[in-house]
């Protein structure tokens, strides 16, 4: 198993974009990892193989770019992408929405196997799993930290109209995942603010996308100055 990015002794920044337009507007901004995802079909939006493409040739070849695969369930009877639409990739996420009460475990595995060598694999384990039908993370880390393919976990929220409950989650309960050697990320519905708040868990990003957005709306475009503030909100943090 092995990392996808390095990052340094502080926090990254991971913005979602949905264009090649935002995505440099996220790289002039100064952000670590640019998230090629459709943020219209879902919290995990897949976008289009073509956006994947473009993205990859605005950004610089120093700057990861990962991609947002939408659901497993969508997955399960699905071809998956050709394996040359990942080329550039760094890794690959997808959620485990509605898979509550399924075995998801199986199906997680066998989609897996079905999209073949690529991109890691991050985890997505939703913190409202109780909205989102979908498995309780602790259940999903533990699966994660044993997978060979799985380079980290991302705890996201399903519900986008509501911020991350991510304060009840103890230091100890990452400890399986950097124990292994992966990565953590933390998003849904960050700013700022957040930031500052979670900074006692030193993930390796924090993830966002409305805050990035003209007038912190997701479905606005991504402008490089939003993005900038949440960089120096890090490094801010990072210094407390």
């Amino acid at each position: 198993m092995s990392r996808p990015l390095r990052l340094g002794a502080r926090p990254g920044l991971l913005v979602s974009v949905r264009s090649s337009a935002e995505a440099i507007e996220a790289v002039l901004g100064g952000a670590s990892v640019v998230d090629v995802k459709e943020p219209s079909r879902g919290p995990l939006g897949c976008a289009e193989l073509s956006v994947w493409k473009a993205v990859r040739e605005a950004v610089p070849p120093e700057v990861p770019v990962s991609v947002a695969l939408g659901e497993l369930r969508e997955w399960v009877d699905r071809s998956p992408p050709p394996a040359q639409a990942f080329a550039g990739i760094a890794f690959r996420k997808l959620g485990l929405s509605g898979m509550l009460g399924n075995d998801w475990e199986r199906d997680w595995s066998q989609v897996r196997e079905s999209f073949g060598p690529g991109p890691p694999w991050i985890a997505v384990a939703y913190l409202d799993a109780d909205r989102a039908g979908a498995p309780d993370r602790r259940a999903i880390r533990d699966v994660a930290v044993s997978m060979p393919e799985c380079a980290g976990i991302l705890l996201d929220t399903w519900d986008k109209s509501r911020p991350a409950p991510i304060e009840p989650i103890d230091l100890a309960w990452f400890e399986p995942i950097r124990r292994t050697g992966r990565l953590i990320a933390l998003a849904g519905g960050l700013d700022s603010t957040a930031i500052e708040r979670l900074r006692s868990l030193c993930p390796d990003l924090f993830g966002v996308r409305g805050a990035a957005c003209a007038e912190g709306d997701r479905g606005g475009f991504v402008e490089r100055g939003r993005v900038r503030q949440l960089v120096e909100a890090i490094e801010v943090a990072s210094k407390g």
